[in-house]
């Protein structure tokens, strides 16, 4: 690495010398003796480096870095000072290291790095020449390493971006994308990696992963009725719940649809649902235990707020214990037709108003709710208008042929088909019924365009069944193999080289022998376990086959002719000989 900073000290102490000089043509500026006088009969002034011009060759011995190449493009249009135009530049990249110039010295100040191809990109890191020790004859200090390392981390950062893109254009082109290949491919890892590239994360919410089994079932990918009991109750009820899958997707349409909207109509959106929770919260507190009716002196008692948020209320001094459910979803539907206290007051008939803006009962106390929310929560509330992004959402489901497929996904099978995304792809559910008025898809379910599906599986597993052909078709399948991912063994350091061999020797002995091919490879994630025992050196390799390898391959010839011959092959050809 140290070659690399020097390397690096050099290229950035010519590219200033060069621009300085065809501006100046002073022989008196740091660096002439040592990058213009040993070229100067040859010296190029302009011209652009990464197709391998004549400027290039002036940088020949500065500029190979690995596998990347760094090159000069100059265009010296000095009379306005448009010295943007001169640029240090990674081949095939748009990082650029650029000059800021001291025009009443003619000289250059500083240097900064951008990642965009305009003069007037924004600037990663920048640094004064003397910041960098440029022309002190002393070995590179730490802010060059430091100017060197981001340089070096953006392009890293590109190409893995680059890597990624067959696996994202799949995945986007299609909707469902399964990964399936040998074992130790990284095929959930690299799920991940996928979802992150469209920047779907755990972390933001956007992303999610379940792993398939035996025991789920459509009450954890869809919903179910699951069990409740109440504090104080000694009776078990049930309530239907959504499962994984739905919630995620409810998620993600609640963002597309607001993607959709004008930026006044999320503002008004996000400032009633602020209002919403406000009164809530009050509720909770004791500090709000009833609503007041249209009806002068009578009011509605707040018994409780349920698990989903929704107000229960009942007739103020009502012996008969019946109660009157306000969804939010419903208020806010209301809230649509009738926007503000005074068309509220308007109503000369509140039962068929209200019914006829929401469909079905206790309208008394959804006009109530909605009439409270609006005089004591949102008074003198200011809207701030703001855009939402539509975002993507993918979905990971580990291991999908691990779980009964059919059983899982019900009537889904259609509704996650990549034709029918949208409201195309509607289905009732096994409980449609049950399903809240108000709620996002009490008209039914469907999947979301913004809903991504990635499935992982290994084809060779024999404790599953295979993926039915229905479930198939609906999937776009990308084999991962063992060479495709390399990069996995980045974190074996030293070992790495002599790793990928063994790794490939042995998965071409696999392939070559009868009723095994490319599915039964050993994947670099089996390879990556020889840090463990790297404290002995001498016997991690042997350790490594012993206790990680040659279970697996005794599982794949298992029950086959010569099955001692075979493995012994496999050994011969792991250890290389």
């Amino acid at each position: 690495m140290e070659r690399y900073y020097h390397q690096y000290k050099c290229l950035l102490e010519y590219f200033v010398t060069h621009l300085e000089y065809v501006q100046t043509e002073s022989k008196t500026i740091p660096g002439y003796k040592k990058y213009i006088e040993p070229i100067l009969g040859e010296f190029i002034t302009t011209g652009v480096g990464y197709k391998n011009q004549s400027i290039q060759t002036q940088i020949s011995d500065w500029s190979e870095y690995g596998e990347h190449q760094v090159c000069i493009n100059i265009t010296c249009s000095f009379g306005s000072y448009m010295t943007n135009q001169c640029y240090l530049n990674w081949q095939g990249t748009w990082f650029n290291t650029r000059p800021e110039w001291d025009k009443s010295k003619q000289r250059i100040v500083r240097l900064y790095l951008s990642r965009q191809a305009k003069a007037t990109a924004k600037s990663e890191l920048s640094f004064d020449l003397s910041e960098l020790g440029l022309f002190d004859n002393l070995p590179p200090n730490d802010n060059l390493k430091k100017f060197f390392d981001l340089f070096e981390s953006l392009i890293i950062n590109e190409e893995k971006h680059n890597n990624m893109l067959p696996y994202t254009n799949l995945l986007k082109d299609n909707k469902n994308l399964i990964l399936t290949g040998a074992p130790g491919t990284g095929k959930t890892y690299l799920a991940k990696l996928i979802a992150k590239e469209l920047g779907a994360t755990e972390e933001n919410q956007q992303c999610m992963m379940v792993q398939f089994h035996p025991s789920y079932d459509y009450t954890d990918f869809v919903e179910g009725l699951r069990p409740i009991q109440k504090e104080g109750d000694i009776n078990i009820g049930f309530q239907l719940k959504p499962g994984s899958f739905k919630s995620f997707c409810a998620k993600a349409l609640e963002n597309f649809l607001d993607s959709k909207k004008s930026s006044y109509d999320i503002s008004v959106d996000a400032l009633f649902r602020e209002a919403y929770d406000d009164m809530i919260d009050k509720v909770r507190i004791g500090e709000l235990c009833e609503i007041p009716l249209k009806s002068s002196g009578t009011s509605m008692e707040i018994a409780e707020v349920s698990d989903n948020n929704n107000l229960i209320l009942k007739a103020k001094g009502s012996e008969t214990g019946k109660t009157y459910t306000v969804s939010y979803p419903r208020l806010k539907k209301l809230s649509a037709v009738y926007k503000s206290m005074e068309a509220l007051d308007s109503i000369s008939n509140i039962d068929k108003a209200v019914r006829e803006a929401i469909k079905g009962c206790n309208s008394s106390a959804y006009w109530a709710t909605l009439y409270y929310l609006y005089k004591n929560f949102m008074q003198n509330k200011k809207v701030e208008e703001f855009i939402v992004e539509q975002k993507n959402y993918v979905f990971i489901i580990d291991e999908i042929n691990r779980g009964e497929i059919s059983r899982i996904f019900g009537e889904l099978f259609f509704s996650i088909d990549p034709g029918y995304r949208g409201v195309a792809g509607t289905v009732q559910t096994q409980y449609q019924n049950l399903i809240d008025e108000g709620d996002v898809y009490e008209n039914g379910f469907y999947v979301p365009e913004n809903v991504y599906i990635v499935g992982t599986m290994n084809d060779i597993d024999r404790s599953v069944d295979s993926m039915d052909f229905a479930m198939r078709r609906r999937f776009a399948w990308k084999e991962i193999k063992a060479n495709d991912r390399i990069e996995m063994m980045d974190s074996l350091g030293d070992f790495k080289e002599i790793a990928i061999k063994r790794m490939q020797n042995l998965n071409y002995a696999i392939e070559n022998t009868e009723g095994l091919n490319s599915s039964y490879h050993v994947g670099p994630a089996y390879f990556k376990k020889a840090m463990l025992y790297k404290d002995n050196p001498d016997n991690m390799w042997a350790d490594l086959w012993e206790y990680h390898i040659k279970g697996v391959l005794y599982e794949y010839v298992r029950g086959m002719d010569d099955v001692d011959t075979k493995m012994a092959d496999f050994k011969k050809a792991y250890n290389l000989e």
